[in-house]
């Protein structure tokens, strides 16, 4: 995502662009308060989903394209 602060082009504010979305601010510190919080929930670790007859949550890192493990029979096209 990419995320820009430019200022307004009447000059009375601000505006955080975040790729198509763009939401305005009164002042420079609301503004750059927004994209710190923003950033820091973006880059925040975020557990990957379960899947039902998934037999035990496993641990993966960014990348990992890896399979859940699931019980027999829970994915029938996908187990041999």
């Amino acid at each position: 995502m990419i995320i820009d602060i430019t200022a307004k082009p009447t000059g009375h504010g601000w505006l955080v662009h975040m790729d198509a979305l763009t939401v305005g601010f009164s002042s420079l510190e609301a503004a750059t308060a927004f994209v710190g919080q923003l950033r820091a929930r973006i880059d925040a670790p975020h557990p990957w989903p379960t899947s039902p007859g998934q037999t035990e949550a496993v641990p993966r890192t960014v990348g990992d394209r890896s399979a859940p493990a699931t019980r027999k029979g829970a994915c029938p096209g996908l187990l041999k």
